[in-house]
């Protein structure tokens, strides 16, 4: 397939990512961010980083190959290979809480929420904060081991006792709980988050063609090399010739190589 044109919407439907929308969908969907490709990028970054420890521990160089179609592949199958993990497969394919109708983001009375009672003490304090008492010594419940035999159930209930509040007294009814829980956020609202605001997320810079920018800050933190956001969006050939330079070329190279419109400066 080397020849063939990689495009994330076309890796999504060859690893059998857009397939697993047909749960919750009924047919393959994509999912609307570029998963492939972001997937992929930091894959690349991995394998670099990697290459570079082999290179200074005496190694040496070496080629570096990131396929677009395995990489997402082994990013499905992690979970998804399931009972195929065995030969002679002792299950099915597919990871039974993933793909399964009942998990999504919950209603609540004015929003959606997601709710993730994970351990049996998580369960437990779910049932008793929500009045339902009568649940916590139903069998069906008890361990993990059954909670996946009736995983339909138990995700299809969830929702029901969900909808019987709004999101802040949820919020407040599971705050110190130990059970992961977070109102869903539209992407309106992450521009003006509580979280993003206090680390300091969101940067706006003044561009000299595009005026005021909104931009991410970087979101990997280094406790001795901060990191921030050290030049704003290139005009178009505006790092030609600094580029150019640090590839080895001289300056009059580089200036032949404006004259005969090979490249271009700002």
């Amino acid at each position: 397939m080397a020849d063939n044109p990689a495009y994330d919407d076309v890796i999504q439907a060859a690893s059998g990512l857009a397939d697993l929308q047909t749960i919750t969908a009924n047919e393959p969907r994509f999912v609307p961010t570029i998963m492939a490709d972001k997937t992929t990028a930091f894959n690349v970054v991995t394998a670099i980083l990697s290459a570079l420890v082999c290179k200074e521990r005496g190694g040496g160089g070496q080629a570096i190959e990131v396929p677009m179609f395995e990489t997402l592949v082994d990013y499905v199958m992690v979970e998804h290979l399931y009972g195929a993990c065995f030969e002679p497969p002792i299950a099915q394919m597919g990871y039974e809480r993933l793909l399964n109708t009942g998990r999504r983001p919950y209603a609540t009375k004015d929003g959606y929420l997601c709710v993730l009672p994970y351990t049996d003490a998580n369960w437990q304090t779910l049932f008793k904060v929500s009045g339902r008492d009568d649940l916590v010594d139903d069998p069906r419940f008890a361990d993990l081991a059954t909670r996946v035999k009736f995983s339909q159930e138990i995700y299809d209930l969830l929702g029901d006792i969900v909808a019987t509040r709004n999101t802040a007294e949820w919020e407040e009814a599971l705050e110190g709980s130990n059970i992961p829980t977070m109102a869903v956020n539209t992407k309106e609202m992450l521009l003006d988050n509580e979280q993003l605001n206090a680390s300091g997320f969101w940067h706006h810079v003044e561009h000299p063609t595009e005026g005021n920018l909104r931009l991410t800050d970087p979101p990997i933190r280094f406790s001795k090399t901060p990191s921030t956001i050290c030049t704003l969006p290139p005009l178009l050939g505006e790092q030609s010739r600094e580029l150019l330079a640090e590839a080895g070329y001289s300056a009059a190279e580089i200036d032949e190589l404006l004259a005969a419109k090979v490249t271009k400066q700002a």
